[in-house]
């Protein structure tokens, strides 16, 4: 009886110390020199590149460069062309084109910034301030300004209300 008491003990023993083992081959390499206090080194001008890449394609929507080109070419074909009494007879017209117009330049400024930020080796978390300002502008572009100012302009040809996730 004591020899099958010891040899459960002693198969417990060993399997413990090969899953402990398993578990410190399959740390990744690395973990246990950096800490959340040490900064990382920073990335290479490629490895920047590389991570800017993902990044926005990670937090960009799919339509929105289709609604960015589809605002540019709407601006020449209407508001550029209006008279001055054209543009006074629509109420809220400059309200909406200057929010719409501010919207598309922050776009701009944070993903310069970002790009900016990636190349000089910096790693930008999605959690970042800018990030997250880059994500609520192409929302608020996308599927509120621009909208408004087409039904502003052209009321019978507004884009009908789309579900994100269906596009």
């Amino acid at each position: 009886m004591n020899s099958i008491f010891y040899s459960v003990i002693t198969l417990l023993l060993l399997t413990g110390v090969i899953l402990f083992l398993i578990r410190e081959f399959n740390k990744p390499r690395g973990a246990e020199e950096h800490s959340p206090d040490v900064p990382l080194p920073p990335l290479t001008k490629d490895e920047g590149e590389d991570h800017f890449s993902t990044l926005m394609n990670a937090i960009t929507p799919v339509w929105y460069w289709r609604v960015n080109h589809e605002y540019i070419d709407f601006l020449h074909a209407t508001v550029k062309r209006m008279t001055m009494a054209q543009l006074n007879e629509t109420p809220g017209l400059f309200d909406a084109q200057r929010r719409c117009s501010d919207l598309n330049s922050a776009v701009y400024k944070y993903y310069d910034t970002i790009k900016k930020r990636c190349l000089n080796g910096e790693k930008v978390p999605h959690s970042d301030l800018d990030v997250l300002n880059l994500r609520q502008c192409f929302q608020e572009f996308s599927l509120e300004a621009y909208p408004s100012l087409v039904a502003l302009v052209w009321p019978e040809y507004q884009r009908p209300w789309i579900t994100p996730g269906e596009v």
